[in-house]
């Protein structure tokens, strides 16, 4: 169930692409956490939408988002793949697009570390910051 949620986390914040569904995102989860060497505390921290506090939290992190494909091989952000989620996130409420839109044009080109794991905390700070600051809501879909 932990990953089932982790990848509502990832569509939520957005950071999957349109084909995001539970078993895609369980996958991913399962296998970034294996890969990177995360621990279910590692998990819970993503799901609790807090900072990570683990190098191998902002790991599972990154490679998470580079599954679908969010997050390129340079470390940034995919606009054309964060576009696709935030229109599913929005469910036509043209409120919330407009907010998404908001958050992901305040974050997507900031300055990021070269390390993809450091990057993906800063792009997840700057999305729930500015999500928190205007009033999209992260937790939908």
């Amino acid at each position: 169930m932990k990953f089932l949620n982790i990848g509502l986390i990832v569509c939520v914040t957005l950071i999957s692409n349109a084909m995001c569904d539970y078993e895609e995102a369980k996958a991913a989860a399962e296998l970034c956490k294996e890969e990177v060497g995360a621990t279910d505390d590692d998990v819970e921290t993503i799901l609790k939408f807090e900072p990570a506090g683990t190098m191998e939290a902002k790991c599972l992190h990154a490679c998470i988002i580079k599954r679908f494909g969010v997050m390129n091989g340079d470390g940034k952000i995919d606009r054309d793949k964060a576009m696709e989620i935030l229109t599913i996130i929005a469910s036509g409420n043209g409120e919330q697009q407009a907010l998404g839109v908001e958050v992901l044009e305040a974050c997507a080109d900031i300055d990021v570390n070269e390390d993809h794991c450091e990057a993906a905390e800063e792009y997840r700070t700057c999305m729930h910051a500015k999500a928190k600051e205007n009033g999209f809501i992260m937790g939908r879909v």
